[in-house]
């Protein structure tokens, strides 16, 4: 059966496993931008040993989505590099 020029495109377009890793990896690479900014004041007030029991909690809650962010980067991460190992092996 002949695929017209649409189906052959959307075909095309479909993201690739490789495609969705990266998209995971990206997204997870930091907080969103207001979330991450506002991880960095606290880090510093953190760091300068400012910080009141208030935003140690709300750095703490923003340090732990942080670090569910970085295990699902990382688990990406791997898999990216199990499927280019295994094409370079071929």
């Amino acid at each position: 059966m002949k695929r017209t020029k649409t189906q052959k495109h959307n075909r095309e377009r479909t993201p690739t496993q490789e495609t969705c890793l990266l998209e995971i990896i990206q997204e997870n690479s930091q907080l969103p931008e207001e979330d991450q900014t506002r991880y960095q004041r606290l880090l510093l007030k953190y760091k300068n040993g400012t910080m009141n029991d208030e935003e140690l909690s709300e750095y703490q809650t923003l340090s732990h989505q942080l670090e569910i962010r970085n295990l699902k980067r990382i688990e990406a991460l791997m898999t990216l590099a199990q499927i280019k190992e295994k094409r370079y092996r071929k």
